[in-house]
Formats: C-alpha cells, structure tokens, sequence
C-alpha cells in the first residue's frame, strides 16, 4: 500500500514537471493599493473560491503600454482614512498563486516578488474581508496575522522550485511616531514592536532565515536605498558543461568599472548532484559558500538541460562592496591538462540572460501618509519609491 502511495505521488510530481512552461522575456506586474479596502490593477472576482474563476492578465512590462498603464495605477491608488493591509496581502499571495499556474504556468525559473508599502498598522482587514465573503467569520488580529503567513506560504503550491520573496517597508510617519511618543517607548522598544506586528509578512521560498527583514525608517530615501542594497547582492548565474566533470573550472568576470574577478574551482559530480569544490577566489573578492562543505551545489531549477549544470553565486562582494559582473563579458576556461588552460569557446553564446519575473506592489493609500494637516507628502513619495522598486527589477536595471 506505502509503495502504491509513493509511486503515485512521483507520478504526479512528474506529471506536475512535464506540464511545466519555460518562458523568456517574462517580466510583468500587478498593483494593489489599500486603504478603507483593496484595489486591485486587474479584474478578479473575489470570495472564498476566487482563484478558481479568471482573471484578467498582469501588465506585461517589456511593453510600454503595460509600463504606461501600470505607472498610472500606481500613481492612482485610491485614498481613505483606515488600513486593510492583512487582506491586500491575502489578495497578493492569492494572485501570485494565480499568475503562476494560470499565466507562467508553472516556469520553474520565474521568479516572484511581492512588495508591501505601509505606513500604519492594520485596522480593517477582518470586517472587509467578511463584507466581500472572503472570510466567513471576523478574525482577530493574531489570527488574521496567521491567516496571512499561511497564504504566503501555500501562493507556490506543491513541489516548486521557484523563488518566491516577500518584502515588508514601512514608512515611520507621523501617527507611528505618536504611539511611540506616547507610549514613552525607547527607539529599541519601537522598532522591536513594528518588527513584532511585521512579522506576518516576512516569507522567502529558501526558508525563514532567508526572509527579507523588516525595511523600516521615516523617510523613504533610506527604505529605497536599503532595499536597492538587497537586490544588488542578488545572485549571479553561470553553467558548466556536464563533460568538463572532474575538471578544474576558471570563471573570469568583469563588472562596468572594468574590476576583473576570477573564481576557480573544481566540478565534481555525485550520486545526485554536481558540485564546485576547492573554490578559489580572487584576493579581496567573497562569496556566499554551502556550509556543509565549503562548495556550491548546482542548482536545481534547470533539470530539463542535459548539457550543463548551473550554479548560483550569492552575494558576490570585491573588498566589502557587492560587485555585478557584466554578463556579456563573462569568460570560461577549464584545466585541458595540467596547467594547460583551455577556453570554452561556447560559453558566450549561452549567458543570454532570460527575464522571468513577475511582481505584486501593495501600496498604502491612507490618508495618514501625509500628515495630520496634509503637511507631508508622503503619497507621493510612496508611489515615487514604488516606480523606483520597478526600476531595480526592470532588465534595463
């Protein structure tokens, strides 16, 4: 009976595999803006079964009527006096739950994002949900907190290899600051607290520890700043042809200030894997290594190519500052024979870069962004960071 069980359920993780769609040049995104309720940038019905009926498409971004019409959204979210940012997130992971199976469907090397852009704390998200028959039953805010995690962590389904991060930003504006004066709360206390209230929102595929943390500041040039910082040490792409195994491997990158660096190493291939071990590295370049044995494993988001194996290198740094290679010139050499150094004169013409990302913005549209007297426009510096944010992720970047 247990082996009736398994083999079903590798016939379905292979089923599940072979229905998969590889695409290139996908990058497209959606707006959600929140306040007295959410909006969103597509048609959608909701309810408790709202991801069984269609839905319209994202804006296709490598298009510049879809760059046009998302940017007006943006810009557009509607305004209101309470804050619904528990169901807008709910909503989020739901649509990129969608987009995946319905729109990628199921590409294992598109990745998704969702970026939350707050600055208060959830009021309204219960009774909401319970209006528009999402809920059925009004949920407190511990639970509804709960309810959030949980949709965060089923959006990508069963047996995906894709990543999937979330990153919470909240903008310290003036109502924030009241609690925290009012309360007599020390700057600690304060950000311990809207890290505690956060933490909901906190989700990557490649586990907890790997979550983006709360972005949090009270001005909107140290949250864009902080996290430009994160997706400029993003990880970098290379492959190796299966028959150089057992070879030793010479990566020589260059980034736009003309820096040279050089990782060497050797590939080695076990019962399940392939694996670079003995790296070397240029003086003052670093990389993140697998703890298990100082290596890098080969990633296995490519398993439908029978030729190379890939590698991603994470957090690649040249003296303390994140370094980009440029991927048109990348160059890769392996050890002929002893000492002897022979060029892959192939490897130029598989780095084309493939985009497959696809993005949710969830934008406050409270009335508090800009002050008790409409003193502030923080609006306006909200929505400008949120086209900043499709900036870092455009190809163009």
């Amino acid at each position: 009976m247990k082996n009736h069980i398994l083999f079903s359920i590798i016939g379905i993780m292979l089923l599940l595999l072979s229905c998969a769609t590889r695409h290139d040049n996908f990058f497209r995104g959606d707006v959600i803006g929140f306040s007295d309720k959410p909006t969103t940038s597509y048609r959608a019905e909701r309810g408790l079964f709202m991801n069984l009926k269609p839905q319209s498409p994202p804006y296709n971004l490598l298009d510049g009527n879809g760059t046009s019409q998302i940017r007006t959204d943006i810009k557009t979210v509607p305004r209101g006096n309470n804050t619904t940012a528990y169901y807008a997130m709910e909503l989020a992971a739901k649509r990129v739950n969608y987009i995946r199976r319905k729109i990628a469907q199921r590409d294992p090397l598109t990745k998704y994002y969702i970026f939350l852009l707050t600055d208060g704390l959830d009021n309204a998200s219960s009774q909401v949900a319970k209006n528009e028959k999402r809920i059925l039953f009004n949920r407190t805010p511990k639970q509804y907190q709960k309810r959030v995690h949980r949709q965060l962590k089923n959006a990508m389904g069963w047996f995906s290899k894709n990543t999937f991060e979330v990153y919470p930003m909240m903008y310290e504006g003036e109502d924030l600051r009241d609690t925290k004066e009012r309360n007599k709360l020390t700057d600690a206390q304060f950000k311990e607290m809207l890290k505690q209230d956060m933490e909901c929102f906190r989700y990557s595929s490649e586990g907890k520890e790997k979550a983006p943390e709360l972005i949090s500041a009270d001005n909107f040039q140290s949250i864009i700043t902080e996290l430009r910082s994160h997706f400029e040490k993003n990880s970098y792409t290379f492959r190796i042809p299966k028959g150089y195994a057992g070879k030793m491997i010479r990566m020589n990158f260059v980034n736009s200030q003309n820096q040279e660096v050089t990782l060497t190493a050797k590939l080695k291939k076990s019962l399940f894997s392939y694996f670079l071990t003995d790296i070397k590295l240029s003086d003052g370049a670093t990389i993140q290594l697998f703890k298990a044995n100082n290596s890098l494993k080969a990633t296995n988001l490519y398993t439908q190519d029978n030729i190379n194996v890939y590698f991603d290198i994470h957090d690649l740094q040249l003296n303390g500052i994140a370094y980009m290679p440029q991927v048109e010139k990348v160059t890769q050499e392996y050890e002929f024979r002893s000492g002897i150094w022979q060029p892959n004169s192939e490897y130029r013409e598989v780095t084309k870069t493939a985009i497959n990302t696809y993005f949710v913005l969830v934008i406050d549209g409270s009335k508090s962004l800009d002050g008790k007297n409409n003193s502030k426009d923080g609006f306006k510096e909200e929505t400008d960071m949120a086209l900043k944010i499709m900036e870092i992720l455009s190809p163009r970047y």
